[in-house]
């Protein structure tokens, strides 16, 4: 079981949940398929660009362009502490050069937590776009992020 730290960590109701809080609710949604970082990256950014404040909260992170599209670092840096409380398990599988982020077993009763205290229209959308975001391959996903965004490529090494 989660102790009391870990739930103040990110309990918040509704749109005062920090962002780590929609972290760990995103990676939570990819179930045992985790995700790769542009899929939790990605993910992210479509909630802040499609949610209403009201589902999200003044605070957000704030996405800026990079080599592959919008990013934040500071999401990575909220899954690091995530995974430190326990919440989140960070590997990078032999012969890979990028990570996966997966939910725990303390995790996953966690995320059900939140997802009582956050609008249903938030969590399906949430749902949804982990859900396309995993039916993707990484070309097909940054490609796609491009023709929405396009000012998110000013920065891109990726040439798909």
């Amino acid at each position: 079981m989660f102790s009391l730290e870990i739930a103040v960590l990110a309990m918040r109701r509704g749109a005062n949940m920090e962002p780590n809080s929609w972290t760990l609710l995103v990676i939570c949604a990819a179930k045992s398929n985790g995700l790769s970082p542009v899929q939790l990256q990605k993910s992210l950014f479509l909630l802040e660009r499609r949610l209403p404040q009201e589902d999200l909260g003044e605070r957000f992170y704030e996405f800026t362009p990079y080599n592959y599209g919008p990013f934040d670092v500071k999401i990575y840096q909220d899954a690091e502490v995530l995974q430190e409380k326990g919440l989140v398990a960070i590997t990078q599988l032999g012969g890979r050069r990028w990570k996966t982020y997966r939910a725990t077993s303390d995790g996953l009763g966690l995320a059900a937590k939140l997802r009582t205290e956050t609008s249903l229209h938030a969590l399906e959308y949430l749902d949804n776009v982990v859900e396309w975001v995993l039916g993707l391959s990484f070309r097909e996903l940054v490609s796609a992020i491009y023709a929405e965004y396009p000012e998110f490529r000013a920065n891109s090494v990726f040439r798909g």
